[in-house]
């Protein structure tokens, strides 16, 4: 298949999946983050800026490793369905007993301290009305969501009691990392709900064979998995540097990368040029033209002991090293739109969302 085609069938794959997704819908991510900012502004008048929304499906057998063990642990109590949990981490409940306790977030980090049931008791109106703004959020954006009425139920001293106390096999897990002040404090908030049992198909009156009917080839062509990378930068460097990378160490890129990000098929071809931002507290390009010609390929270094790459003149953005578990599931700026872009936004294009 030349590279023509294979441009063709990813283009086809993305209109097919852009037919599905629309940036207005709503989403449980989405309904959570509008929620605890309007619940914090309207019971604290608390300036909240949620920076990210992570969201993993966690086994039973995962809540402990998923949550830790320091902060607030919460059980939820729905109606007539297993338990859901909530926790706080030392420096998201230290900004929520500060401003109820002296009128604002206190500048820098709080030293953290055994959570008591008097916190667990004054965060316990939040914890409700966000819930209740969640369900809302949802009934008001998804066409027959059933609220599940979640609430404040008790508090927990740790992640084994937490486990014992919950009977579902499998959970979302809504990581929200949030500025309380605004910037303050940077804080923590994690919700964990069990999975939705799936609604029952409607029968749809058509006939159908014993066998069941054979998918096209398109069908199968447009379901088939397609993996693409986005390519903020190429850095030469020598293999004797690569080999010392440690986590926190710095790699110096072109401050002009983060609006010129490509898009790459997994043969290495560019698929099209994008912009990098976020949307919904999720890592996002911005796709904004077709592709064009590849990266250039880097000259190979022929001696151990050849010159280091001269860094650029101005000042440049640096990227960080750091292990796998310790990378964001989103990139760490307030959300200010649907789509925050760290460039110009230029030409419409299409947005396709992506996880790590």
């Amino acid at each position: 298949m030349g590279s023509q085609d294979q441009h063709s069938v990813i283009h086809r794959k993305a209109q097919a999946a852009r037919g599905g997704f629309d940036s207005r819908l709503m989403s449980p991510a989405r309904a959570l983050r509008l929620s605890l900012a309007r619940t914090a502004d309207t019971m604290f008048d608390l300036a909240l800026t949620v920076v990210t929304v992570e969201q993993l499906r966690v086994p039973l057998s995962d809540l402990a490793k998923a949550l830790g063990e320091e902060g607030l642990l919460l059980l939820l109590e729905g109606e007539n369905g297993p338990r859901g949990a909530l926790s706080l981490d030392p420096q998201f409940l230290a900004g929520l007993i500060e401003v109820q306790t002296t009128g604002a977030v206190r500048q820098g980090a709080a030293q953290p301290r055994p959570a008591t049931r008097t916190d667990a008791a004054m965060v316990a109106p939040l914890i409700n009305a966000l819930l209740s703004g969640f369900d809302g959020q949802m009934a008001g954006g998804v066409e027959g969501y059933q609220p599940r009425k979640f609430e404040y139920g008790d508090m927990v001293e740790d992640t084994r009691s937490l486990s014992l106390a919950m009977t579902a096999p499998d959970y979302d897990l809504f990581r929200i990392t949030a500025d309380l002040g605004p910037g303050a404090k940077t804080g923590c908030l994690s919700v964990l709900l069990p999975v939705a049992p799936p609604k029952a198909a409607k029968p749809s009156g058509k006939k159908t064979t014993a066998t069941g009917a054979q998918p096209s080839i398109r069908d199968v062509a447009i379901n088939a998995p397609v993996v693409l990378d986005v390519a903020l930068a190429r850095v030469s460097l020598q293999l004797k540097d690569i080999w010392a990378f440690k986590p926190g160490m710095l790699v110096p890129v072109s401050p002009e990368c983060l609006g010129t990000a490509q898009v790459l098929g997994t043969t290495g071809h560019l698929v099209a040029e994008a912009r990098l931002g976020q949307m919904n507290g999720w890592r996002a390009v911005r796709l904004v033209s077709s592709a064009a010609a590849p990266l250039p390929d880097l000259a190979p270094t022929e001696r151990a002991d050849a010159p280091e790459v001269t860094p650029p003149a101005k000042p440049a953005p640096a990227m960080t090293v750091r292990k796998v578990a310790d990378i964001p599931e989103a990139v760490e700026q307030p959300i200010a739109s649907d789509f925050d872009s760290y460039g110009e936004m230029g030409e419409e294009g299409d947005l396709i969302p992506y996880e790590s």
